[in-house]
């Protein structure tokens, strides 16, 4: 199994999560035009795309879930909350989440957080003895999260912002509060702890995404991974917004 991203942060999220039979991306927020250039980085064709899951309805995840769907005849997987969101009318191929599921070789586990979306999920995809979260937009780290991001051998968590730059930034103060809320998103601190909780043995490769471009800085990311990280031998990169970063392979210690 192996993993990348097309891109990541406020103006456009997008993963791809891959087997050697089997490719399935999560969340599509940027326009049909760039995804396809974007996937073409990859190496990767459209319809050789298995599925689309949607972790929520916000546009920086799924503004362009419909136009790829569409033209290449790809399913889409999302809760029931977020179908109600994005108006499943307007979609030809629906999967409604309600519990564990595979498509193809890969498993995946669904996992509620705390995010001001409608039904937001995060996930834990498996295959061949091997495991890798991908799990960000959320404000507050849940006992149900600890839970299913345990045991893992790859993992990609939101760096959303550094508290600091976030309150002395441009942002207005009802934005200051909801990105900084239970239901927002995770500043580095909290991402830094999460890692230190659920950072087994056999962890062995950590990407910072999410990454906010206004309050945020990739020298203050690499630190918070560095301060919990520096004792241990895990890999860590960080997910650009312009390039996201190519596959990385999920490996087993």
């Amino acid at each position: 199994m192996r993993f990348a991203s097309l891109g990541s942060g406020s103006k456009g999220n997008c993963s791809v999560v891959a087997s050697d039979s089997t490719s399935i991306m999560v969340d599509c927020g940027f326009s049909y035009k760039d995804v396809i250039a974007r996937l073409e980085r990859l190496d990767l064709e459209p319809d050789a795309l298995a599925a689309i899951i949607v972790t929520h309805e916000h546009s920086d995840h799924v503004s362009g879930v419909e136009a790829l769907s569409t033209r290449h005849a790809i399913p889409v997987y999302a809760s029931r909350g977020t179908w109600i969101e994005i108006d499943a009318n307007k979609y030809k191929f629906i999967n409604l989440i309600d519990g564990l599921f595979s498509i193809g070789d890969i498993s995946v586990t669904p996992i509620p957080v705390p995010h001001d979306a409608r039904e937001p999920l995060q996930f834990v995809f498996g295959c061949s003895g091997k495991r890798l979260g991908i799990l960000s937009d959320l404000g507050s780290i849940s006992a149900r999260v600890l839970k299913a991001f345990t045991e893992l051998d790859a993992v990609s968590v939101e760096f959303n912002h550094d508290i600091s730059l976030l309150q002395r930034g441009p942002y207005p103060s009802y934005l200051k509060t909801r990105i900084s809320g239970d239901f927002g998103h995770l500043n580095n601190d909290q991402a830094a702890k999460l890692i230190e909780l659920i950072a087994s043995d056999r962890l062995h490769t950590v990407v910072a995404c999410h990454i906010s471009e206004t309050n945020n800085d990739v020298a203050l990311v690499n630190s918070a991974l560095e301060s919990v990280l520096k004792n241990r031998e895990i890999e860590y990169r960080v997910a650009s917004q312009s390039d996201g970063f190519n596959w990385i392979s999920v490996e087993r210690r």
